[in-house]
């Protein structure tokens, strides 16, 4: 059971800093300080197109799975246990 819990433990420390920057929510950016030559777009706004990526969700998606992985993992091992 330590194993599973410092498994589990790990796997939401290791999603949860991976994930810190999507779910920081961000809204205010700073005025561009380069110009970027080319990127004159549809609009002509220039700077650098911002794509409206999202992470959020799969980092929950990605969260759950680990979540259901780890408990199949201890669900067959104590399968094994109770069967030998």
């Amino acid at each position: 059971m330590k194993k599973a819990a410092a498994v589990l433990f790990g796997a939401m420390a290791f999603v949860a800093m991976l994930a810190g920057t999507a779910f920081a929510g961000y809204t205010d950016s700073p005025e561009p300080t380069t110009v970027v030559e080319g990127s004159g777009g549809g609009a002509g706004a220039g700077g650098t197109a911002f794509t409206g990526g999202d992470a959020s969700t799969a980092a929950l998606v990605a969260v759950a799975l680990v979540a259901v992985g780890l408990v199949a993992l201890f669900v067959a091992r104590r399968r094994t246990a109770i069967a030998s």
